[in-house]
């Protein structure tokens, strides 16, 4: 597809002391680019018309090095490091770029305009190799090598096994030696892929000690509840296992799904059979289960975490305040609901979010897009968002408390 830019004009180019002040009309575009060879288009402007095909190559290369054409180098100028003693043999009587023209045809005849010639010339290149050389020259490698890679957001994930209504986490790995192995292994996976992990054994032998289990029917669903919400883990990831075995050998499947632990919002599932292996070891089987399911499924859970998530803010006022959500003010004179919402156009991300009512007692945003990150370059979460938000609420002597129910924040003020 044709990609053109035009840049109109003179420009006025100093090299360097060195090399004499020259005059180029920047009139360039790229036409087709067949892979080694690209076609352009490139106006030139001299006292002959030789000099016009002169002028229109360097004013091609000019444009390549120091400006950008679209459609090569995604629009980026081919220099990224100044290199003049490489440079200026482009402009100067060396003529660097002889190797790299393969043809040049006048794409109009010139004309004389002032007493100079100017014209346009249709100049094909050997692109590819021009590029490479340019890379080569200007310490293209060294600085690719400074430019500090993108840190993606990793998750804190706690592995679980699949259970059935009215069984708990606890109960499943004392009875099933296979799923323990299985959770065993999808967590050995995760860290190997450099994810940190929170043991679930670990965690429930923990809130044994502190008596938080509770006892009672129906504690089961309660319990692991509390167990996930108070882990630290961002996800949690449940293993469900099947197996089976025949003459031809062993297989076995690992149903693998993610879900946010604060909203509970499935973000990833991934589960195939492996091949069939002439051992019916679990561990064995498990190890090429995770080996063949986890990269992919790991992509889909960094990718949901990497996203702005979306809350709900529900703000309320006590039974002991005395004023009303919409007159009340702050310590600085603006009211709290205007100071609200002009945190949240500071702090929401891109200050996407939306109020479906004020009221005298509550006001209710029924979305808000926070922050991938916080400040320390961490993902951002609803609670660490409540917090920012009643800390500086505080600040305005207005006092509050904070709870987090899945992906809604419940502020409570004291007015």
């Amino acid at each position: 597809m044709k990609k053109v830019i035009t840049i109109l004009g003179i420009l006025l180019f100093l090299c360097t002391t060195s090399v004499k002040a020259q005059e180029y009309l920047q009139i360039v575009s790229l036409e087709t680019d067949k892979g080694a060879t690209a076609v352009f288009t490139s106006a030139g402007i001299a006292d002959s018309k030789k000099g016009v095909e002169t002028d229109a190559i360097k004013s091609l290369i000019y444009t390549l090095f120091f400006q950008g054409v679209e459609g090569v180098n995604d629009g980026k100028p081919l220099v990224s490091k100044p290199n003049e003693a490489y440079t200026n043999t482009f402009f100067n009587n060396q003529a660097r770029y002889t190797p790299y023209v393969v043809s040049v045809e006048e794409s109009g005849k010139s004309t004389k305009v002032g007493g100079r010639f100017q014209g346009t010339m249709r100049i094909t290149l050997r692109l590819r190799q021009l590029i490479n050389d340019v890379r080569k020259n200007t310490h293209y490698d060294a600085m690719l090598a400074e430019t500090p890679k993108t840190r993606l957001p990793k998750p804190t994930i706690i592995v679980v096994p699949y259970k059935k209504k009215g069984e708990s986490f606890e109960s499943k790995l004392e009875n099933d030696s296979d799923y323990r192995i299985a959770v065993g292994a999808v967590q050995k996976g995760l860290e190997s892929c450099d994810i940190k992990t929170v043991d679930l054994q670990g965690r429930i032998d923990a809130m044994n000690r502190r008596s938080q289990y509770e006892d009672n029917a129906g504690a089961a669903e309660s319990n692991d509840k509390q167990l996930l919400m108070s882990s630290g883990a961002d996800v949690y990831v449940t293993v469900d296992l099947m197996k089976d075995y025949t003459a031809q050998g062993a297989r076995v499947a690992l149903v693998m799904k993610a879900y946010e632990t604060a909203s509970g919002t499935i973000w990833a599932s991934e589960d195939g059979w492996t091949n069939r292996f002439q051992t019916t070891q679990t561990e064995v089987l498990c190890s090429y289960a995770v080996k063949d399911n986890l990269s992919p499924f790991l992509e889909q859970i960094i990718k949901n975490f990497s996203q702005p998530a979306r809350v709900v803010l529900q703000i309320s006022i006590s039974g002991n305040s005395t004023g009303s959500l919409q007159d009340a003010c702050c310590a600085n004179g603006e009211r709290i609901v205007d100071f609200i919402q002009n945190w949240l156009d500071r702090n929401a991300h891109e200050g996407d979010y939306h109020i479906q009512g004020i009221m005298d007692e509550s006001a209710i945003f029924d979305y808000v897009m926070i922050p991938r990150e916080d400040k320390n370059g961490f993902k951002m979460t609803s609670s660490k968002f409540a917090k920012d938000l009643n800390d500086q609420l505080k600040a305005q002597d207005v006092s509050g408390t904070v709870r987090i129910d899945g992906n809604t924040i419940l502020l409570m003020l004291d007015l």
